[in-house]
């Protein structure tokens, strides 16, 4: 029956935690260490201020004896009572609150005294973890918890015995283990419970009361509450650092559009950079450098792939030409020069061009434990795909590539070539302007094969850009309109295909070649 200004008492802390966590996570380390400590020496002060007298009043309850840890561990970092803090005591600050034992004025300064005893221990060990002032915890630190609980479970219940033995410990139950405080809240069964199933054991004059089936139970239940505290903790921290995250990116594409704005003259980050390119990829001087190397994976490379053409990407392995396309599609980022798409930077409109290709992988990595139609919505999702045409654009595609039985099965029992092909119709669910592939052919049957060439050539046909990387010169002969060469990061030539035909050029001879290609295309 709990009333309005109750329920208020109870929320407060939810409100406060946010509201710290928001004034202090960009703060110093050590500004954010002190207010911590400051928390916990307020918690200290308020608690011995009025403390309590005889046997009863010892600092043996779970959130006083906590609160004394918890000075501990922060003055002396001992991870091992934080975490008894972070595991235990926030549980059982909560229990409290809800469950109080008081029957006084809400507003009474006993009240206040018990619950800013519970605020503290509710509020200090969450915010700490949060700000980073100690790590999120280990399975090593859970264990640590529950082995030092576990010691203070039997103190606790060996004392509330002992005590009672003494006029000044009468009604003592620290952490509720001897009465029926906790027990009375699940009926009349469970008291019965409790109270039947005790063993008295007599020494020296003193009776020591142990109620075995009631203590148990509260101990095994205490442990998994502990359990399902990690997972929601853990479920939180999630959403926090997600949402820390969203923000961040919120921020820097807010901080992006304004330098975009102010570099070109007021222009919006959604309008080309380079009107004349709104209908090519246009690769200029573009160099990569890994980061500690003292060499050039690519060197002053520059192509353009138009409208309507398919253009091949030739090269052995490490020349360059994952390095070029991983760039263009925005996965690593541009040492020099600049990459554009339909008139988009790459290096400064990054948003804009993603959205405007469909980028096949050469390891087409996918989220094994969708169905293959849960992942195809999922990129359309990410493309906002209207649901009828992506519908359209899926089945004419399973159709092409024989994927329809599977479908609707999980990708994890999709053989190699299954995965290459559900890769290949989610990276045209938008239909982009540009198609870039990365070894599309790889590990596929020949049927598949021969199916992807032709979506090829009509893609480009539709009035759209197709750029891919292959060894096969078979397919490139078949598709292609153009091929550029590239060979250790340098742009050796860019062949026109019917030229090469003109010519009577084996495409072999102008793949192995190190030279210029006008060298390579001189007679012998």
């Amino acid at each position: 029956d709990f009333t309005p200004s109750h329920v208020f008492i109870l929320l407060l802390p939810f409100f406060a935690m946010p509201i710290i966590y928001f004034i202090f996570r960009d703060k110093d380390s050590d500004d954010i260490y002190l207010m911590l400590l400051f928390l916990v020496f307020a918690n200290i002060i308020q608690f011995f201020t009025h403390p309590s007298t005889g046997l009863r009043g010892l600092p043996l309850h779970l959130c006083n004896t906590a609160t004394i840890l918890m000075l501990v561990a922060f003055v002396f970092k001992w991870n091992g009572f934080f975490y008894f803090n972070y595991f235990v005591n926030v549980i059982g600050a909560l229990m409290a609150l809800l469950l109080p034992d008081y029957d006084h004025d809400l507003f009474s300064l006993s009240v206040i005294r018990f619950v800013l005893t519970h605020y503290f221990p509710l509020m200090v060990p969450i915010l700490a973890v949060a700000l980073k002032a100690f790590p999120r915890p280990q399975l090593k630190n859970m264990l640590q918890a529950i082995w030092i609980f576990t010691i203070y479970f039997i103190a606790v219940v060996f004392i509330n015995t002992w005590f009672r033995n003494y006029p000044t410990g009468a009604g003592t139950d620290y952490f509720f283990t001897y009465s029926t405080h906790i027990s009375s809240f699940f009926g009349d069964g469970a008291v019965d419970l409790h109270t039947t199933n005790k063993i008295d054991i007599e020494f020296r004059g003193l009776t020591f009361t142990f109620y075995y089936v009631f203590q148990s139970i509260y101990y095994v239940g205490f442990v998994f509450l502990m359990f399902v505290n990690w997972f929601i903790y853990d479920r939180l921290f999630q959403a926090f650092d997600n949402l820390s995250r969203l923000l961040g990116e919120l921020k820097d594409d807010a901080r992006v559009k304004a330098a975009f704005k102010k570099a070109h003259g007021g222009r919006s980050i959604d309008e080309p950079l380079d009107v004349e390119a709104k209908d090519m990829i246009r690769i200029e001087n573009f160099s990569k450098r890994y980061k500690n190397s003292g060499i050039l994976a690519v060197d002053d490379f520059s192509l353009e792939v138009n409208r309507g053409e398919v253009v091949g990407f030739l090269g052995q392995n490490g020349a360059g030409k994952s390095t070029t396309i991983k760039s263009l599609v925005g996965i690593q980022a541009v040492t020099s020069g600049d990459m554009k798409v339909c008139g988009y930077s790459i290096r400064s409109q990054k948003n804009q061009v993603k959205k405007r290709i469909g980028f096949v992988s050469d390891n087409h990595a996918v989220y094994e434990r969708m169905t293959g139609r849960e992942y195809i919505n999922y990129v359309a999702d990410l493309f906002d795909v209207d649901e009828h045409t992506r519908t359209e654009h899926l089945n004419t595609y399973l159709d092409k590539l024989a994927l329809t039985h599977a479908i609707d099965h999980e990708i994890k029992s999709y053989s190699h070539g299954m995965k290459q092909k559900l890769v290949v119709i989610a990276s045209l669910v938008h239909q982009p302007d540009a198609w870039i592939l990365d070894e599309p052919l790889t590990g596929l049957d020949p049927n598949s094969a021969f199916e992807i060439k032709t979506i090829m050539r009509e893609y480009a046909n539709s009035g759209r850009i197709v750029f891919f990387s292959s060894h096969v010169i078979e397919v490139v002969e078949k598709v292609c309109d153009r091929i550029a060469i590239i060979h250790e990061g340098s742009l050796l030539g860019i062949y026109d295909m019917q030229d090469i035909r003109d010519k009577d050029i084996r495409i072999e001879d102008l793949y192995m070649s190190t030279k210029p290609w006008e060298e390579a295309l001189e007679p012998k």
